[in-house]
């Protein structure tokens, strides 16, 4: 009897870690990365809505995070948030908490925006779109190293991911998560430059 129920138990093992590696955004074939590349804000929204409703909320924030790293337009991700609404659900955004890789360094330059990733003390989420001063600032850097930087260069480049936490909230959408409140927000206020926004 304990050998039947030690061989269910490894089945079930690995029938959980088989399942688990298709939530891994590598892991994801290459024929369906280039079918979500082709679909529209609009069409991905609603895939992604079909996740939800088969409350598969792994799956739903490794398909929204490649939808991201596709390098979407801004018209594209504004159709997208709208079919899917937000805020999204904390059991999506603490699996986009367990999936996220700092998108600043590597998709940043080519997609002209940056999925920011808190803890305040849960786990919340923004779309920080940057703007031209920032991108080409952040470009310079890193073709040409930091000491080719301006000194306002150097300042947007050394304090870019603590601006865009706060204060690019014309630039920012939150997804999901706690929000900041104002006593915690002021004092970062108070250091940032407005000539920068």
């Amino acid at each position: 009897m304990t050998v039947k129920r030690s061989l269910l138990c490894l089945l079930l093992c690995l029938i959980t870690l088989a399942s688990s590696a298709e939530y891994s955004l590598d892991e994801i074939s290459a024929d369906e990365k280039l079918l979500w590349k082709s679909m529209t804000g609009r069409e991905a929204g609603q895939e992604l809505l079909k996740l939800r409703e088969r409350a598969d909320p792994e799956k739903f924030a490794t398909r929204f995070i490649m939808f991201l790293n596709q390098g979407r337009s801004t018209s594209e991700i504004l159709a997208m948030l709208r079919v899917v609404g937000l805020p999204l659900k904390d059991s999506e955004i603490e699996q986009m908490g367990m999936l996220y890789e700092d998108l600043v360094e590597h998709n940043m330059l080519e997609t002209g925006y940056s999925l920011e990733c808190h803890a305040t003390p849960g786990t919340r989420f923004s779309l920080v779109f940057l703007n031209d001063a920032e991108r080409q600032a952040w470009k310079k850097s890193d073709d040409e190293g930091r000491d080719a930087l301006t000194e306002h260069e150097k300042k947007v480049v050394d304090n870019l991911e603590g601006r865009l936490c706060v204060w690019a909230a014309k630039r920012k959408i939150h997804l999901g998560g706690p929000r900041f409140i104002f006593e915690r927000v002021k004092p970062i206020l108070s250091l940032g430059d407005k000539e920068l926004d």
